[in-house]
């Protein structure tokens, strides 16, 4: 059923003079008259019963109820585009656009993806890493992958069960032994502003003096930044140990103490409820389901 909606050159029209902030600019941006542009407005603001721009000098400027609207429009015009991009030429352009936190992505996905595409030749998937697990409600993607979140509007698939342990490198361990736990207050060590309190929880879990210090103590704010620290040999740090199973295997890493694990976390596929999945993105998370940490 078609819903009574204003005319979309219309809204298209008070999109443009919303982001220009001038009927002049608008006019020139959409190849229009600046009466056109007017003519647009007043069919918008009487639509929605408010006056949508003031006049301040010889300009019309959006009122901040407008710009408000605005943005909310402009959400709904992408998501309209992005439907006519997935389902034009037949579905052919069909695209899977996955969201993964960077260590997870760089660490543990990109290296299982030549299997997948073995497995799934034709498969059209877009990754976009994210610099922190923090969960975004607003997302255009169709599938991301975070830490179970408390929002209701996912469906979600656990597909990855981590924690985290002391790990250092080789380089490290030929300048500093580390063979009890005390050792570890004689080490520099690495820690991550957007991962608080794994050291304090280690140091719990091991009996240990939280309020001593170390020997340096390095802070980055993000963890793949502080993971390429401890492999070249800047300090202990605490890692997800099924995340940085390739680094462990090959010896790039080595997990001190395997048996003090902290912090435990598991990875979902999570999916907005109003996204339609379509064979590549079951494929993707059926894909997921069969991988080893």
């Amino acid at each position: 059923m078609m819903r009574n909606l204003p005319p979309l050159p219309s809204l298209r029209a008070f999109l443009v003079a919303c982001h220009s902030q001038s009927y002049t600019e608008a006019a020139q941006t959409l190849c229009v008259t600046h009466g056109a542009i007017s003519r647009h407005i007043q069919v918008i603001e009487k639509w929605f019963g408010v006056t949508l721009f003031n006049k301040q000098g010889l300009r019309r400027v959006p009122t901040p109820y407008a710009l408000t609207l605005a943005q909310e429009l402009s959400d709904v015009f992408d998501k309209l585009n992005d439907i006519g991009f997935r389902y034009g030429n037949g579905g052919k352009n069909d695209i899977l656009n996955i969201s993964v936190p960077t260590t997870l992505c760089l660490k543990w996905l990109i290296p299982r993806m030549e299997d997948f595409y073995l497995q799934y030749p034709n498969a059209n998937i877009q990754i976009a890493s994210a610099n922190s697990e923090r969960f975004h409600l607003i997302s255009h993607d169709d599938l991301i992958i975070r830490p179970q979140p408390q929002q209701q509007e996912y469906s979600s698939v656990v597909f990855l069960e981590d924690k985290h342990c002391l790990i250092a490198s080789e380089k490290l361990l030929r300048r500093y032994s580390v063979t009890k736990f005390e050792d570890v207050f004689d080490c520099p060590v690495i820690d991550t502003l957007t991962r608080p309190g794994h050291w304090q929880q280690w140091l719990m879990a091991t009996h240990l003096n939280t309020q001593r210090s170390f020997l340096r103590h390095y802070r980055f704010d993000h963890f793949h930044i502080s993971l390429q620290a401890i492999i070249e040999g800047l300090g202990l740090g605490i890692g997800p140990v099924s995340i940085l199973s390739n680094e462990i295997n090959n010896g790039t890493l080595k997990v001190l103490f395997p048996d003090i694990q902290i912090a435990p976390i598991s990875y979902y596929a999570l999916t907005p409820l109003g996204v339609q999945k379509n064979k590549t993105h079951l494929d993707f998370e059926q894909w997921l389901t069969q991988q080893k940490s």
